[in-house]
């Protein structure tokens, strides 16, 4: 079975239960799988860092950005950054290094705020995800075909070789296409402004990773998805936009 058949079997299947727990799952149960899915992507980061700073624990801080989640989405976002500071002070104290409290304090922030955002938006508006969704994987889907069939000019070679800007223009158009038909499809209008935003900040959040597994030398976050690699290779995009949706919502409502 060739790889684009893997990655396609199992983006189906991802998109279906995301778009089912989107749908049917009560508020606090999604934000809670939101909250594993943090300290999984909690976990994929440390991994990462590990190759540059030592005893960085993926496992215990994949636990923490877990619980770290679950007290930003219950209960106070600075509860939350107290712990990060806390922890990240404990893990880096005995190596006595300022890389090591910056590269902790940083591998739990990223994936906790950012990957969090999905369980204030579901709170939100759940069909604001579906939006959500429409346009990152349109983007996703037209960048890829676009930038294989018309990609000339590179992108940003150094953080990801086969990204052109013919597939990121393609990424764009495609994003903004889909997110807007379902959001008038919807009747949520207003979805238009963060739909058009996202379509170019989705990209940012992909280089984004890249950079980190460049800096580390590694292709993937993990291994968990076949024909994706890791949680955040799957997310990336996703969660940046997540995060720009989020941001106008809460700008809308003071």
């Amino acid at each position: 079975m060739n790889n684009l058949l893997i990655r396609t079997i199992s983006g189906v299947i991802l998109a279906l239960t995301a778009v089912a727990a989107v749908v049917y799952l009560p508020v606090w149960i999604f934000k809670l799988l939101i909250a594993v899915l943090t300290g999984i992507g909690t976990w994929e980061v440390f991994h990462l860092l590990e190759k540059r700073h030592r005893n960085l624990f993926p496992v215990l801080s994949g636990i923490v950005g877990f619980i770290s989640s679950l007290f930003l989405l219950f209960l106070s976002p600075y509860l939350s950054l107290f712990l990060i500071f806390l922890y990240s002070f404990f893990v880096s104290h005995r190596e006595y290094s300022i890389e090591s409290l910056t590269a902790s304090v940083f591998g739990l922030i990223y994936p906790v705020f950012f990957i969090s955002s999905l369980g204030f938006l579901q709170e939100e508006n759940r069909y604001l995800l579906l939006v959500l969704f429409a346009t990152v994987w349109a983007g996703d889907t037209f960048a890829y075909f676009v930038g294989k069939s018309f990609g000339r000019h590179k992108f940003a070679p150094k953080l990801s070789p086969k990204k052109t800007w013919e597939g990121a223009v393609g990424g764009f158009l495609g994003a903004v296409i889909c997110g807007v038909a379902l959001s008038f499809y919807l009747g949520i209008k207003e979805a238009v402004i963060p739909v058009v935003t996202a379509g170019v900040l989705m990209q940012i959040g992909d280089l984004f990773e890249s950079f980190i597994k460049r800096q580390v030398g590694e292709k993937d976050s993990s291994h968990l998805i076949p024909g994706h690699g890791g949680v955040l290779d799957r997310i990336d995009a996703l969660i940046f936009a997540s995060v720009v949706f989020l941001i106008f919502y809460q700008i809308k409502s003071i």
